[in-house]
């Protein structure tokens, strides 16, 4: 494991958001590409024995350039994929290094940093790309450019042709490093301090019962901007034992009402119909929105909001702060987000508390890149209020205004 052999680089790894990282060391030691992706996409690579990175034309500042999009085969049509925008910077010259090579190894990482797979694999990149990728060249980094670059790659290979599925670069897995069914047990205190948790916790990559682990990592991403005594896992009330709200967030000038849904994470989930998945998107939306809604109802009921956590009654005082909601589900799709929309807009109606929805990476990215809670309300607000005066609500993505 890469965790073990080269602690040295799990900082670097941790800061890593999300996409392709390439490692290159002295000596003998073969060439290693950390691929950081969702829980759903890993297992995808791991039933396909693989994964492709396709070259996409970007054209950034009147200048033709590429950038990368990592595809995980859940889909034939359209599989999950990870974008990585490229720039006049060492990682991208090292990832293109990389890239040329016959072989590498592989070590796959989740959102929270686990080493779930590795493998020995091999990487074949077709002629007329190895060219491409030869010859492009990059422009300094802002980040304006990057989200262009981001949208002109999912529209690329949304259109992508059969020209383009051959002349990807596949990355095809010949042998494991270590064992593909990992239990993985986290005992350090800084990481289960927050209220309601338990002293200990694991994680699998093929889940099938998966409500309590995306509850656990969930906390995890929030506890990059918020202090455990903020955070709230699985609050019950006090007038008949049920859960309030899967995760509650109290800071100084707001609290935030958390509804997770997530679907198992197996061979058979991960390769169900595209038709299917965005059913029950939709479907775990609405129960989410249903639940949300009797959150709010009990909070409102009391002053201050009495709950047991810890198996201890607690009250917290809510006047004076701002009310928030947040609905967190595994994945949405963006020509799904009209009746997304029509749905939380009801919500807001009903409750008079701002509500928006995120996916899970979605809520991965903002908790990266975003340094405090105020950011992260900043940002969340600012999704909210466009949403609310369009009547649709987009993808979210940070903006530099967002930023401590």
């Amino acid at each position: 494991m890469l965790t073990l052999l080269h602690p040295e680089i799990m900082p670097l790894v941790c800061q890593f958001p999300i996409g392709l990282l390439p490692l290159i060391f002295g000596g003998n030691e073969r060439p290693k590409l950390v691929v950081k992706a969702p829980k759903e996409a890993i297992l995808a690579a791991k039933l396909k024995g693989g994964f492709k990175i396709y070259v996409s034309p970007v054209l950034l500042n009147q200048m033709q350039t590429f950038g990368l999009v990592t595809a995980y085969f859940d889909d034939a049509d359209e599989p999950l994929v990870t974008y990585s925008p490229l720039f006049a910077e060492p990682g991208s010259d090292l990832l293109r290094k990389l890239l040329l090579c016959s072989d590498a190894d592989v070590h796959v990482f989740d959102e929270n940093n686990r080493e779930l797979l590795g493998y020995a694999a091999e990487i074949k990149c077709p002629a007329t790309t190895r060219e491409l990728i030869q010859g492009a060249k990059f422009l300094p980094f802002n980040y304006e450019l990057a989200v262009s670059s981001i949208n002109q790659m999912g529209r690329w290979f949304g259109l992508r042709s059969t020209l383009d599925d051959i002349a990807a670069i596949s990355v095809t897995f010949t042998a494991p490093l270590f064992g593909e069914d990992l239990f993985i047990q986290d005992m350090r205190p800084e990481n289960h301090s927050y209220h309601g948790s338990r002293p200990f916790s694991y994680s699998v990559l093929e889940r099938q019962e998966p409500g309590p682990f995306q509850e656990r990592d969930i906390v995890q991403l929030l506890h990059r901007i918020f202090s455990p005594e903020q955070i709230y896992h699985g609050p019950l009330r006090i007038t008949d034992g049920e859960e309030i709200v899967d995760i509650l967030v109290v800071t100084e000038s707001h609290a935030l009402f958390i509804q997770a849904k997530d679907s198992p994470n197996t061979e058979q989930v991960v390769q169900n119909s595209l038709s299917r998945k965005k059913a029950t998107a939709k479907k775990n939306l609405a129960k989410a929105i249903d639940q949300v809604r009797g959150a709010i109802r009990y909070a409102k009921s009391s002053k201050p909001m009495k709950m047991l956590i810890d198996g201890k009654q607690t009250a917290v005082m809510l006047d004076g702060l701002e009310i928030r909601s947040l609905i967190v589900v595994k994945e949405l799709f963006n020509d799904d987000y009209p009746s997304y929309s029509e749905a939380i807009l009801s919500l807001v109606k009903r409750t008079e508390v701002p509500c928006i929805a995120l996916d899970y990476v979605e809520l991965h990215m903002f908790t990266a890149h975003l340094e405090s809670g105020d950011a992260f309300f900043r940002a969340c607000d600012h999704v909210f209020a466009d949403g609310a005066q369009t009547g649709v609500f987009r993808r979210a993505l940070i903006k530099p205004s967002f930023i401590d």
